[in-house]
């Protein structure tokens, strides 16, 4: 598959043509290897007779061939859309007032909900609300398998584990607070799922905080 993804349209057009034919060549040869072995014990079959499915062959052939087209053309349009998702989640994640919004939360977010919650003041509570929203909105797209490929989970894991390490507890937080279970549960998935993949490609890898990090 990742082969025929890195061919051109060209190329696919005839990987397809060919591999019509081969499909083709290797029914008729099938059939005529048939005939010969019915005729060396006299079964009686018509050599031409059975030469006539070749259109039935030659359709079955195409359809072959035409069904790499197709599959490169879904694998091609998959692409372009976990592409165009991707670049949307760089861009947001990316942008300066994510940044800093991150930033904040990293370090003067208290440890504890209650307390943290109870001193929170208006830029915070932008600042938090502002990363939440951003990572509900991935969780989201994850949730509804708009993204199908683990390519996005990689490049953001860091980030949404390392936020989560601060925001988790208020989420839980604010959920039983609220009586609301669902509070932020796409958030919660994401989350989930970031872990999930260091657990299993990098162990052993805790959060680190440092002074003055870029």
């Amino acid at each position: 598959m990742q082969w025929l993804k890195r061919q051109s349209a060209g190329r696919v057009l005839t990987f397809a043509a060919l591999l019509s034919l081969v499909v083709f060549t290797v029914w008729i040869v099938v059939v005529y290897v048939l005939w010969r072995a019915g005729d060396r014990i006299d079964a009686g079959w018509d050599l031409w007779a059975m030469l006539e499915g070749a259109s039935s062959a030659a359709a079955f052939a195409t359809v072959i061939g035409g069904g790499v087209v197709v599959l490169a053309q879904l694998v091609e349009s998959i692409d372009n859309r976990n592409l165009a998702v991707y670049n949307n989640i760089f861009e947001k994640l990316m942008d300066p007032e994510e940044i800093e919004a991150r930033r904040w939360i990293y370090l003067n977010l208290p440890d504890d909900p209650e307390v943290g919650l109870a001193n929170l003041d208006p830029v915070g509570q932008q600042h938090v609300k502002r990363v939440l929203n951003s990572f509900d909105h991935l969780g989201f797209l994850l949730q509804q398998n708009w993204i199908t490929t683990d390519a996005i989970i990689i490049w953001v894991s860091p980030i949404v584990v390392k936020v989560w390490e601060k925001l988790g507890p208020y989420v839980d937080y604010e959920a039983v607070r609220r009586n609301e279970p669902d509070y932020y549960s796409a958030v919660r998935f994401l989350s989930s799922r970031c872990r999930a993949w260091r657990e299993k490609n990098l162990p052993h890898k805790d959060v680190v905080w440092v002074e003055d990090a870029l």
